[in-house]
């Protein structure tokens, strides 16, 4: 043992370093290390305990303490050891800016309310589920025709596969979003998106989260305060409510 506290010591290592590396008490590798030099022939020096100095004691021309060389060499390669891998999300451009990737290479689509009638989508598609479509269909990704579904799924589930109604258009190559308009207020669609087979039936590789759009009005409360107060007095002989209400009025003023 009194070989390798002489061996780390020789490295450039205080004895509080070699007492926690060694995992020993420090009087002990201080008894080790002043027995060694005193058979060495060297003077053992008593060991001083380090005290703060004051701003003030700094100033009176005291030369600091130099450092043994392979101390630095060994403290310089720890702290580049210990310095954390850095994500590449945080790489920075030839401006000085944060620097993120153009693509994750994942199965994504998400969707982004942007007003009542209009809804912003963006995907994006793996090249593993590229290539498995590319060998099924045995023809490029670039020439599968790219699809785009709305569903209205207002008041359903969605796993169920039912939809109110659906509308189905073309996207051009290489597009990865879309703004979708013009949509109906207070409603719940989920989006889709997907290739035309050789039969041209929609195939559907994407689909993002339900998602509602906003009122384009205010609440329908008290909204036929009006009617229904004429129709209880009998100023009217039917009851008005039936000739206005709008479509799908079940949900629209209710949600």
């Amino acid at each position: 043992m009194e070989e390798k506290i002489v061996s780390l010591k020789q490295q450039g290592l205080t004895l509080k370093q070699i007492a926690e590396q060694l995992d020993m008490p420090i009087g002990k590798v201080q008894y080790a290390w002043r027995k060694w030099r005193s058979r060495q022939g060297e003077p053992v020096k008593p060991i001083a305990v380090k005290t703060r100095k004051t701003e003030g004691e700094q100033s009176m021309g005291s030369k600091p303490k130099q450092v043994p060389a392979s101390s630095v060499k060994q403290v310089a390669s720890t702290l580049q050891h210990e310095e954390p891998d850095q994500s590449p999300l945080l790489d920075k451009g030839p401006e000085g800016f944060w620097q993120l990737p153009d693509r994750y290479n994942q199965d994504l689509m998400h969707a982004v309310v942007q007003s009542p009638n209009a809804v912003y989508v963006f995907w994006e598609v793996s090249d593993s589920v590229k290539e498995t479509l590319s060998m099924q269909f045995m023809r490029p990704w670039e020439d599968l025709p790219k699809a785009f579904r709305i569903l209205d799924i207002t008041l359903l589930d969605y796993a169920s596969g039912h939809a109110n109604r659906s509308y189905t258009f073309e996207l051009p190559e290489m597009t990865n979003s879309w703004f979708v308009r013009p949509l109906d207020p207070n409603t719940t669609y989920v989006f889709e998106f997907g290739i035309r087979t050789m039969e041209g039936e929609f195939l559907p590789l994407l689909a993002s989260a339900p998602i509602d759009t906003p009122r384009a009005e205010p609440a329908g409360h008290g909204r036929f305060a009006e009617p229904v107060r004429r129709w209880q007095y009998g100023e009217v002989e039917s009851p008005e409510l039936l000739d206005t209400l709008p479509k799908y009025s079940a949900y629209r003023f209710v949600r």
